[in-house]
């Protein structure tokens, strides 16, 4: 096997190695298993004579906005969600009373919460905060309430499941210091990057794809009977008889990226062939990269590069790496090639009489 094939295959399978580890999470939601904690019919919808179960998450409703001047299309799903809770307390988070709960309960996220490029992100993250700190649901306005809530108290914490894998963040509820929201709150500063995107760096740093890749690290080695996050279906979500929510007009963050990125689903046959033609454009740069390799250039450059990095970094000597900056060059000529090594003789060929060191090392 040539060495710049082997080159080649090594680079790739460290490169192959390294993108494993980094996007793990990501590919462990392709495994959905969202039904091992399902929230089941008998639990959502109990028969009238079957026991009636302790509710354990505080009635407490949550949802954000900039201010308290909600717009006309959401204010009658809201509404709606209040009065059919008139035992429930209700909380409205404004963005001067979002800021002022994290200064003075969370200061030392503060700094993370200011820094956020986009408000939605901070409503995300308020809406962690608040559910672990008093407890409560929390619901998007864009969702409006259809049925009472009570069914879902009865379990410690709850998420919705969304399509087509992972788990959302519009509507959650659940028990003060909830170890899952603990975790969340855990997790903001260290997915606190920018994609460059705003959509994804929405979706990753305090979104559905953050909510749902922390789920998994959560789950990923046992949770106690009393820290499971139960999953609200589909069905029992929205537009179904007995589902707890219907969805109002309007998204409350998505941008022009956004759109643009869900309007892809309708050109399904330009993002194959584009795609065909990213991957020809990567085959052939490989194919122009393994060709410079084999005429040689490519090889020393790259070996000359790796020794002189080795160097830099101190793991092994200079002198050992490249003999020139020693000041040991030598030559050895082929018709010199029979003298005993270390003699110490003029260079012939060259006009200035250098003096060259025979070694047979």
């Amino acid at each position: 096997m040539r060495k710049e094939f082997k080159f080649m295959l090594y680079s790739h399978l460290a490169i192959v190695v390294v993108l494993v580890y980094l996007t793990f999470d990501l590919l462990t939601l392709a495994i959905d298993d969202t039904n091992q904690d399902a929230l089941q019919n008998s639990e959502l919808n109990p028969s009238p004579d079957s026991d009636h179960r302790p509710l354990l998450i505080p009635k407490i409703i949550h949802q954000t906005y900039k201010t308290e001047e909600i717009p006309e299309h959401w204010r009658a799903g809201q509404q709606r969600c209040i009065d059919l809770h008139p035992d429930y307390e209700y909380k409205l988070w404004t963005d001067a009373t979002a800021r002022d709960f994290i200064q003075e309960y969370y200061p030392e996220f503060l700094d993370t919460f200011d820094g956020y490029r986009y408000p939605i992100e901070r409503a995300d993250a308020l809406r962690y905060f608040v559910l672990a700190h008093y407890g409560g649901v929390y619901i998007d306005l864009d969702d409006g309430c259809e049925r009472r809530l009570d069914p879902l108290l009865t379990v410690p914490a709850f998420v919705r499941k969304t399509s087509p894998t992972g788990v959302s963040n519009d509507v959650m509820g659940s028990v003060p210091r909830h170890p899952f929201f603990l975790k969340l709150m855990a997790s903001l500063k260290h997915y606190d990057r920018n994609w460059l995107v705003p959509y994804i760096t929405i979706m990753f740093s305090t979104g559905p794809l953050f909510v749902s890749v922390v789920w998994k690290q959560y789950k990923r080695w046992g949770v106690p009977a009393d820290g499971v996050v139960r999953i609200l279906q589909p069905a029992d979500y929205k537009k179904h008889t007995y589902s707890f929510f219907s969805i109002s007009q309007g998204s409350s963050w998505h941008l022009d990226d956004a759109n643009f990125i869900k309007s892809l689903a309708n050109h399904i046959l330009a993002c194959v062939v584009l795609g065909f033609v990213v991957a020809f454009v990567i085959l052939y740069g490989e194919y122009c990269f393994y060709c410079w390799l084999v005429s040689g250039g490519g090889a020393r450059k790259i070996s000359n590069a790796m020794r002189r990095c080795f160097a830099w970094t101190g793991l092994v000597q200079r002198n050992l790496l490249d003999p020139t900056e020693a000041g040991l060059r030598y030559r050895r000529l082929r018709k010199d090639s029979n003298l005993p090594a270390d003699i110490v003789i003029p260079d012939l060929e060259d006009q200035m009489a250098q003096v060259t060191y025979m070694s047979g090392k």
